[in-house]
């Protein structure tokens, strides 16, 4: 896991000034607690010894106040934290410098046409080794398609951002890779264990790296890169396609490979019109490396999807020592039990509790080292969510809503076994919404809903326990309980309760689904920050908490399942990370977390 450093942050509030610091998961001792503390200082003085958080207000702190943590382990201090300033609103501001616009060429059938950027979808990681995170935003012209839609669109970009507002390096892919939510999922992580994250996404032929240079490694060194693979309805249906790792510090390409699985012919996938074959989710994992059989070296994988409707595949790629190599390939031609059984997201979890994470792609799980788990056989849906719901019961719950009307409108189900615990009535209808999380204390265990169940479900029992809350699309841990909040379009409100945050300068993303850009937890203690564009694309805002709470759990980044769940969130329908464990009304003290960082 990633080696942070305290993510301390100091915000001017009414009271005074909030400041929050992580845990890191390997100092954190659930059957000693009293092991470690924290001592607050604030301009170099000591003002406080912190025993039951990683939060604290300071009454007297000021605009000007400066403050470090030290961690205090069996009454020895650590080293002393960088220092942070106070921030005078609870956002941080990152200024934007859009892409140029462009023009669509005379072979397209929308030829002419204009485009310009909008900032999208963003991920983070330690680029530069210095165990703070920077933003990797992926800038998407405003002619961006779905894939049901026919035209050309402009090209998609990659910038890398640190928080103080410069940018690293820009990546351009080109024109033959295609725009919109369905094509570019880019990984970010740490994938060689280097201590500075990697940028892992499918590029082609006239693909840019950070430098400015054509990529030119594997199979790209012979390549035109100004051959243009587009038809006239703007679908790359020819050519060839590429995996690029790219270096977190400048963006400079580091290894290419040929892109597995390949297009093949293209109605196989289940149209002749390129809809289904460029159908991609992309995820990090840490999976079985070391051979079938074998146990798993413990160092993380890209992932890389293609296709869910028909036929469904998943490829595991190792970056070591600068190259990429194949670690294993799961295709549904080669076991026909999960075709069509994907979603437009996917999940790593370890299901199974044996070290090694298995991938939920949709209603199948498929195992560490690449084999066929189970399924439920309800086929695809537009959302997921996997994480412990159900208190009552050992292992992780998968909650699902499903497209085909012929099939439950939703179910939970066992992510090690797919053995259904509950499941919505057949009605014929595509349930595109659906969420799970504990939002109720009333309730043991999470809730779950969609906007079709007409309201909140026990996911113990799969009764209605309250009404239907206000929005089925995202969430956020953001208040002083352990409730998660609701998140949709550009604020943050509590279920049952009224706002919490609003931004009104602010706009979310891939239209109806008003997603932002990234919620992680970035900054401070456990809780969660969420990061939206503003309205014009000139800058991102970063909101954290300035809510005091009394609950200390490690950071979430050093949970292995959130943390490789954010390298996923913005994986075609965005979905909310969930953690290995239930975080919610009456939880218990989270497992201390098996991770080594370097």
């Amino acid at each position: 896991m990633e080696d942070l450093d305290r993510g301390v942050v100091a915000v001017k509030v009414a009271g005074g000034v909030y400041v929050g610091w992580r845990m890191f998961g390997y100092e954190y001792d659930p059957a000693n607690p009293s092991a470690i503390s924290y001592d607050v200082y604030r301009n170099g003085s000591r003002i406080a010894n912190v025993t039951n958080s990683t939060n604290y207000l300071d009454a007297s702190g000021t605009t000007s106040s400066t403050y470090t943590i030290t961690a205090v382990v069996g009454g020895l201090a650590q080293a002393a934290s960088p220092a942070a300033a106070t921030w005078g609103q609870n956002y941080l501001r990152i200024p934007l410098s859009a892409p140029a616009g462009g023009t669509t060429p005379a072979k397209c059938n929308n030829a002419g046409e204009r485009y310009s950027y909008e900032a999208n979808d963003a991920s983070a990681g330690d680029l530069d080794g210095d165990g703070q995170y920077e933003i990797v935003l992926k800038w998407d012209p405003s002619n961006a398609k779905d894939n049901s839609q026919a035209g050309c669109t402009g090209p998609v970009v990659l910038d890398a951002y640190k928080l103080d507002g410069r940018r690293l390096w820009r990546i351009d892919l080109g024109r033959n890779i295609r725009a919109g939510a369905h094509y570019t999922q880019f990984v970010v992580y740490d994938f060689d264990g280097n201590g500075s994250a990697e940028v892992a996404v499918k590029t082609a032929p006239g693909t840019r790296d950070g430098t400015g240079a054509a990529l030119s490694k594997g199979p790209a060194a012979s390549d035109d890169d100004a051959a243009d693979h587009r038809n006239a309805g703007g679908y790359v249906l020819s050519g060839p396609e590429y995996l690029t790792v790219f270096g977190g510090s400048n963006g400079a390409e580091l290894a290419t490979v040929a892109f597995d699985v390949a297009r093949g012919t293209v109605s196989s996938w289940g149209d002749n019109y390129g809809n289904r074959v460029d159908r991609f989710l992309a995820s990090a994992g840490f999976v079985s490396d070391l051979g079938r059989g074998q146990d798993a070296s413990g160092r993380p994988a890209i992932l890389m999807a293609r296709g869910y409707y028909t036929r469904a595949t998943i490829t595991a790629w190792g970056f070591r020592d600068g190259s990429l190599t194949q670690i294993w390939k799961a295709d549904s031609n080669a076991n026909t039990a999960y075709t069509g059984q994907g979603a437009h997201s996917m999940a790593v979890a370890d299901v199974d509790g044996d070290g090694a994470q298995e991938v939920i792609y949709g209603a199948s799980t498929i195992d560490s080292n690449g084999t066929r788990k189970c399924s439920t056989g309800f086929g695809h849906g537009d959302a997921l969510h996997v994480s412990d719901f159900v208190l009552s019961r050992p292992g992780l719950e998968v909650f699902m809503p499903h497209e085909d009307g012929s099939k439950p409108t939703y179910d939970i189900h066992d992510a090690n076994t797919c053995a259904v615990l509950w499941k919505g009535s057949v009605t014929g209808a595509d349930t595109g919404r659906g969420v799970a999380a504990d939002v109720l204390a009333s309730n043991p265990g999470a809730e779950m809903w969609t906007n079709s169940t007409g309201g909140l479900l026990s996911a113990t029992t799969g009764a209605r326990v309250a009404a239907q809350p206000a929005s089925a699309n995202f969430l956020i841990w953001w208040d002083a309980d352990e409730l998660r909040e609701l998140q949709d379009k550009t604020s943050i409100t509590k279920y049952g309760g009224g706002s919490l945050l609003s931004c009104s300068q602010c706009a979310s993303n891939n239209g109806t689904k008003s997603t932002p850009a990234l919620t992680a937890d970035l900054l401070g203690d456990w809780r969660e920050e969420i990061v939206w564009r503003e309205s014009d694309n000139s800058a991102l805002q970063i909101y954290t908490t300035t809510n005091v709470t009394t609950r200390r759990i490690y950071t979430l980044m050093h949970d292995p399942q959130y943390r490789m769940q954010i390298t996923s969130e913005q994986t075609a329908y965005n979905q909310p990370p969930h953690p290995s464990f239930h975080i919610g009304g009456g939880m218990a003290a989270p497992p201390r977390p098996d991770i080594h960082v370097r």
